[in-house]
C-alpha cells in the first residue's frame, strides 16, 4: 500500500491555514507604497492646480468679451468647449482630468485612513503565522520575502483580550488546556478561548476582592485614625495598579474604579470610627 504524499504548500494551503482562525487574517499593509502613491497623486493634483491658476491669470488679463463670458458662464464655456474651441477645449479637458484624479486621490486618502485604524496583529497570532510560514515556505519568488518587514502587517481581527493577564494565561493555555494540533504544523495548537476568558475573570475578581477584603480587615484591626487614612492610600495604590496591569480597562474606568474603592474604604473608616 502506497503512503500518501505530503501536502503541497502553496496559496491553497496558506489560505486554508489562515481560515482556521480569524486572528490569523494577517496581511501586509504596504504603508510605504501607500504613502508613495498618495504623494504621486498629490503631485499630479498640484500640477493640475497650477495649470488652472494659469488659466485664471490669463482670464484676468483678457479683454475679449466672448472669452470673458466663458470664464463667468458654465453653459457658454461648455458649449464653446464642445465646439472644439482650443482654449475652452483645453480647459475642459483639464477640468475632467482634475475631477477624475481628485476622486481617486480622495478615495485613496479615505482608504489609507481606514487602514491606519487597523490594529497590528497580536503577538501570539503573528508568532503562529510566522511559524507556519517559515516551516511550510509556501511561496517562491518575491513572495518569499513576505515577512521581511514584520512591522508592516495588520490584522483584520485581533483578540479582544490584550491585557497582561490575558496574554500570560493565553500563553500558558497553549501548554495546559487540551486542544487540537494543526495537521501540518504540530507546533500550533488550537484551544477554546472561553476557558482562558473564564480563568481571567476569576483571577481578576479574586485579586480585586483580595485587595478590598484585606484593606477592610486591616482597617478594622487598626484603631489609630491617622494610620487608617494612610492605609487607605496604601491599599488604593495597588488596587489601581492591579487594574492597569490585569485588565484592558481605559484610564477613565481605572480612575473611577479606584475612586469608588477609596470612597468605600473612607465610608468604612468613618462608620467603624463612629461605632
Amino acid at each position: 500500500m502506497s503512503m500518501p504524499s505530503p501536502r503541497f504548500s502553496g496559496y491553497g494551503s496558506f489560505s486554508d491555514f489562515i481560515a482556521t482562525d480569524p486572528e490569523l487574517s494577517i496581511y501586509r499593509s504596504f504603508l510605504t507604497l501607500n504613502s508613495r502613491n498618495l504623494l504621486y497623486q498629490q503631485s499630479e493634483l498640484l500640477s493640475l492646480e497650477k495649470r488652472l491658476q494659469e488659466f485664471d491669470e490669463c482670464d484676468n488679463k483678457e479683454s475679449n468679451f466672448d472669452r470673458l463670458l466663458s470664464s463667468k458662464c458654465w453653459e457658454t464655456f461648455a458649449a464653446r468647449a464642445a465646439e472644439d474651441r482650443p482654449r475652452e477645449a483645453e480647459r475642459m479637458e483639464l477640468i475632467k482630468d482634475m475631477q477624475t484624479k481628485l476622486k481617486a486621490y480622495h478615495e485613496a486618502l479615505l482608504l489609507q485612513n481606514q487602514i491606519l485604524k487597523l490594529s497590528a496583529p497580536g503577538r501570539r497570532a503573528f508568532g503562529a503565522f510566522r511559524g507556519w510560514f517559515d516551516n511550510e515556505r509556501p511561496f517562491v519568488g518575491y513572495g518569499e520575502d513576505l515577512l521581511r518587514n514584520p512591522n508592516d502587517f495588520v490584522a483584520l481581527q485581533t483578540s479582544t483580550d490584550q491585557d497582561f493577564l490575558s496574554s500570560t494565561l493565553q500563553d500558558l493555555g497553549g501548554r495546559i488546556f487540551p486542544g487540537v494540533r494543526h495537521e501540518t504544523t504540530p507546533g500550533i495548537k488550537y484551544y477554546s478561548a472561553k476557558y482562558v476568558s473564564r480563568l481571567v475573570t476569576a483571577v481578576t475578581v479574586f485579586l480585586a476582592s483580595l485587595v478590598i477584603n484585606g484593606a477592610i480587615v486591616a482597617l478594622y484591626v487598626v484603631k489609630d485614625e491617622n494610620v487608617k487614612l494612610g492605609m487607605i492610600t496604601v491599599f488604593t495604590s495597588p488596587f489601581a495598579t492591579s487594574l492597569a496591569v490585569l485588565t484592558d480597562g481605559r484610564r477613565t474606568d481605572i480612575i473611577l474604579a479606584t475612586a469608588a474603592c477609596a470612597a468605600v474604604l473612607v465610608v468604612f473608616v468613618s462608620t467603624s470610627g463612629s461605632g
